[in-house]
């Protein structure tokens, strides 16, 4: 589950490389949106652009190493 504060990759979409991340660019998830029926949405910003919304089945969270 994606979380305000998190790292994250946005997800490609069709073709070869289908729901693969693409790892080039890191982003900050900053607000989310998430109303009763409705797919969970996230603020987040890539460096110095502008932040945009994103559907939570196009973004993919960074998991770090486990303790």
């Amino acid at each position: 589950m994606i979380k305000v504060g998190d790292i994250v990759f946005v997800k490609l979409k069709g073709g070869f490389r289908n729901n693969k991340p693409k790892t080039d660019r890191l982003g900050l998830v900053i607000k989310e949106l998430i109303e009763q029926g409705a797919i969970p949405q996230y603020y987040v910003q890539f460096g110095q652009e502008d932040p945009k919304w994103y559907y939570q089945h196009d973004l993919y969270k960074i998991r770090g190493e486990r303790e």
